[in-house]
């Protein structure tokens, strides 16, 4: 059981404080217990608008498209954060989001989740949920920047990955695509170049060995 105690030690590190990685913190229940000020800005909900609801409830499924399947996906990731006790990534996850003020009003919006255990002893007790917005590199309507395909992220994300065999497919294309998002965001272009090179080298910090190598 994730008790009040923990929580307040997780809210109150300076890793969960940081403003550029939005956490969401839930227990074995899927209910909210924490959220980083990160976490706040980009759901565009208020802290106290979320703690001790029910995930699902807090964001649900955009019932406007008949293909969501952002609660699937991510519900499956928790359960099998829960039973392995490893982290997940998700890759790419379309998972639109709701506004807090305006009952059945979504925004478009496009992920890279991560899902990591929080343990007692051997036992997970909650996930980490930790998301990065890459809307912008995968808009539901590209108008004059050149933003690449979901497909090309893919294929460029399959060559990344014969140089970091260890890791999965899903961590080395979400690596990439939010690397692309933070080029965009710091030079208002799309380049494909610095966005692989920076994707390259945060790979090699989580794989720990540089490409190609071995750890």
């Amino acid at each position: 059981m994730l008790s009040a105690g923990r929580v307040s030690v997780i809210e109150k590190s300076a890793w969960f404080q940081t403003e550029w990685a939005p956490y969401l913190l839930a227990d074995t229940d899927l209910r909210i217990r924490a959220v980083n000020p990160a976490y706040e800005r980009v759901s565009r909900r208020p802290r106290d608008s979320m703690l001790g609801e029910a995930l699902f409830d807090v964001f649900p499924d955009n019932p406007a498209e008949p293909g969501a399947d952002g609660v699937a996906r991510l519900s499956a990731s928790l359960e099998r954060v829960f039973r392995r006790g490893a982290r997940h990534w998700m890759g790419v996850l379309r998972y639109d989001s709701p506004h807090w003020q305006k009952p059945g009003a979504f925004t478009y919006k496009v992920w890279t989740p991560v899902n990591s255990p929080i343990k007692e002893g051997r036992k997970t007790v909650a996930v980490l949920h930790h998301v990065q917005d890459v809307t912008r590199v995968v808009p539901r309507e590209p108008e004059h920047v050149a933003y690449p395909e979901l497909s090309e992220l893919w294929g460029a994300a399959e060559v990344l990955r014969r140089q970091f065999p260890d890791l999965s497919a899903e961590a080395v294309l979400g690596v990439l695509t939010h690397s692309h998002s933070v080029i965009m965001e710091n030079s208002g272009k799309q380049d494909f170049e610095r966005a692989e090179a920076l994707a390259r080298l945060r790979l090699e910090t989580q794989a720990g060995h540089p490409a190609g190598g071995k750890a």
